[in-house]
């Protein structure tokens, strides 16, 4: 027989839920500021400063964000190409062109999405996604190199032990280049995985208890609870890597590029169109921003033309740093005022919330394996003890 159980003990289960996400909002409250600071500029930038948008990324703690900056880096650059479905579902791939080169960083970002060798089972789920994206073949060796983000062509666990490796390598490499120190802070995401697995645990046993006491209704809130839970520790900052002096100076140097591209974005028609703010006199010189990124002396044009395309080297240059400053919604609408980039920025839309999303669960469950095993260790040393 089915007992019914009382509508004060539901409320209860709900109650306590809401006080556990409540707790982890405030713990989210206090870290998000620290993760969007950024040092006051003295000047605006009009270009980034040296080294890779990954690096850069992880300089302004834009850590979920610097896949999706560092693959429309690559899609600028021509090397690759992005194919999205119209509709919110559907694969999302990326085709690598062929006869472009890579730099071994670029190299092992793009083998995190795709196995060097496929095992039987896993070659079939390719074929198949391939042919979901129209194209047709007996084997992998007659298909072009094609990387999928979402679909059946995805190996997720492949992906997060590759993509994993890539950051900690980048972190590494920012320790070594002298920029941050070697262990990031991340006191908040342990605070809040802690809060997850009491709730998962405790949930778990009281969800037990309903079904073995028949009050199977009672697991409901319980389960909503621990979603919950988990719910609020997507939203949790990633964490934060500490910064040498030199790192603080690169801080600044990308916050001054910031503070250009807000101004860019607020008064889109004086720093872009006009002949005060383009990257060219109607003459045809560079003006320093022209110069800044590398834009060379050319004969004179005609100056509408030569705005438009001083237009779209800006944007395309600047694209991936808008991403990592969160400005790519304003940035992508620019797109679509382009003749023929509507493909594109819908294309860009895609990627962002697909790999924004593949990054946010890489750290939640990287942190949740930490905090187990850490669990883990003092158990096995206390049984040791004893």
């Amino acid at each position: 027989m089915v007992r019914v159980i009382e509508p004060s003990i539901i409320f209860g289960y709900l109650v306590i839920g809401a006080l556990l996400v409540l707790v982890g909002l405030v713990i989210i409250a206090i870290a998000k500021p620290v993760q969007r600071h950024l040092p006051k500029a003295q000047v605006p930038s009009f270009a980034p400063p040296e080294g890779d948008v990954v690096t850069h990324g992880l300089a302004v703690r834009a850590d979920r964000h610097v896949l999706a900056a560092a693959l429309v880096s690559l899609a600028v650059a021509r090397k690759i190409r992005v194919l999205a479905p119209r509709g919110r579902r559907g694969p999302v791939a990326i085709e690598v062109l062929a006869g472009t080169g890579f730099s071994p960083d670029e190299r092992f970002l793009l083998q995190a999405f795709r196995p060097m060798h496929f095992t039987p089972r896993q070659e079939r789920r390719y074929l198949q996604a391939l042919a979901e994206i129209g194209i047709h073949v007996d084997t992998v060796a007659d298909a072009p190199e094609m990387l999928f983000l979402r679909g059946r062509g995805s190996f997720r666990r492949h992906r997060r032990r590759e993509l994993r490796r890539f950051f900690d390598a980048a972190r590494d490499r920012m320790h070594a280049e002298g920029l941050s120190k070697k262990r990031p802070n991340s006191v908040h995401l342990y605070l809040l995985s802690l809060l997850f697995l009491a709730t998962a645990a405790i949930g778990l046993v009281l969800i037990l208890g309903a079904f073995v006491n028949g009050d199977w209704l009672g697991a409901i809130p319980v389960a909503l609870d621990v979603i919950a839970v988990f719910w609020v520790l997507t939203l949790s900052p990633p964490p934060f890597l500490r910064f040498t002096d030199r790192g603080r100076e690169l801080r600044r140097e990308l916050s001054g590029l910031r503070d250009y591209m807000r101004l860019a974005e607020q008064e889109r028609l004086r720093v872009l169109e006009s002949v005060a703010g383009a990257l060219r006199a109607p003459a045809g010189d560079p003006t320093p921003g022209g110069v800044a990124l590398g834009l060379r002396p050319r004969e004179a044009a005609d100056p509408v033309a030569q705005a438009g395309l001083d237009r779209i080297v800006l944007l395309e240059r600047l694209l991936p740093y808008a991403i990592l400053f969160r400005q790519e919604r304003s940035w992508q609408r620019e797109f679509e005022h382009l003749g023929g980039a509507a493909d594109l920025s819908h294309n860009m839309r895609v990627l962002g919330s697909t790999l924004d999303g593949i990054m946010t669960m890489l750290d939640v469950l990287l942190t949740i394996a930490q905090i187990v095993r850490g669990i883990g260790l003092v158990l096995s040393l206390f049984g040791r003890a004893n």
